[in-house]
């Protein structure tokens, strides 16, 4: 190697492995239960006593817009008595038929009215309810599942295909909670001062909260949430407009979770001149995260229109071949 090459090399961020987070913590998981206090779902389907208040099992949801809520499934049935995260989740109003199901992410449908939450699942071709995307966030096993399975777009979780050809997409009907509509400035702060791990390097806090747009949660050692907001200043944002998960990582094909190169489709480096300068990489030996950004509204993006669902054209990083 020449001196050229060496100075080449000395001058590449991000060769170290990219800091590692840890589990939530009890005050943590509480903290979140005490701001996803939206209930989607019948009272007959809150089937979990809790101290906070009733659950559905597992599950806490937040109203994010009209059509849309942002949830987290937890591994235990009571939520307050979980000590790990398994799953955020994306859920889209709409009918159980072939017409509304968004995209193959959004492989359960969950009726909004039942006789108990295991009745919930799936339904009547027409019945109205909720198609909900799970994002795995750790290492789990689940019945559906054959064997365990890594963070990842879960396109098995208890699937409940519609029949095929079936029409409807009404989405005008109102949720048991009527709580519809995009987040109140408080519910934002509060998320806010939940979300408030950090992962890269201070050169990329190009905002006056951080990282531009971004707040992140790590819920293991190699997994964190984050939450995108419509402006760089998330505490001028008015909506949220992705939510999604980063896996720890180097930039190279191998390392992108569970192969899913369609849906984890941005790498971002922990160590960076600045915001900009962390997308993508230049080498393979680059550490940093890859991010998949779950759209939870219709958007105008620089690279097109995004539907909701997983945005696969999101700021696209090719690794290295």
């Amino acid at each position: 190697m020449d001196d050229d090459d060496t100075g080449e090399e000395a001058d590449l961020l991000s060769l170290d492995p990219t800091p590692e987070g840890e589990s939530l913590s009890d005050d943590g998981i509480t903290a979140l239960i005490e701001a996803f206090d939206d209930q989607p779902m019948n009272d007959d389907q809150h089937v979990i006593e809790g101290e906070i208040r009733d659950h559905t099992p597992r599950h806490i949801w937040k109203w994010v817009s009209d059509e849309t809520f942002i949830g987290l499934h937890f591994n235990e049935p009571n939520p307050e008595e979980a000590t790990e995260l398994d799953y955020i989740l994306i859920g889209q109003k709409g009918q159980f038929t072939e017409e509304s199901q968004p995209g193959e992410e959004f492989s359960h449908f969950h009726q909004h009215t039942a006789e108990d939450w295991d009745a919930g699942h799936g339904g009547e071709t027409g019945d109205e309810g909720y198609w909900l995307t799970h994002i795995a966030v750790r290492n789990i096993n689940y019945p559906f599942h054959e064997d365990e399975i890594d963070p990842q777009v879960d396109y098995n979780f208890n699937p409940t295909p519609p029949e095929e050809g079936t029409e409807g997409d009404d989405t005008s009907w109102e949720a048991p909670d009527g709580g519809e509509g995009d987040l109140s400035a408080d519910d934002r702060d509060e998320l806010l001062e939940i979300f408030d791990d950090g992962w890269t390097n201070d050169d990329q806090h190009d905002a006056p909260h951080g990282t531009p747009a971004h707040v992140w949660k790590w819920v293991s050692e190699d997994t964190f949430m984050f939450l995108h907001w419509d402006d760089p200043a998330v505490e001028e944002a008015d909506n949220l407009i992705y939510f999604g998960i980063g896996e720890r990582g180097q930039f190279q094909s191998d390392d992108i979770p569970a192969g899913q190169d369609d849906d984890f489709t941005h790498f971002h480096l922990h160590e960076a001149e600045s915001w900009e300068a962390g997308h993508g990489g230049a080498d393979a030996d680059q550490w940093g995260a890859w991010l998949v950004h779950h759209a939870v509204r219709p958007l105008e993006m620089d690279w097109g229109d995004v539907e909701v669902g997983v945005d696969r054209d999101f700021m696209i990083t090719e690794p290295p071949e």
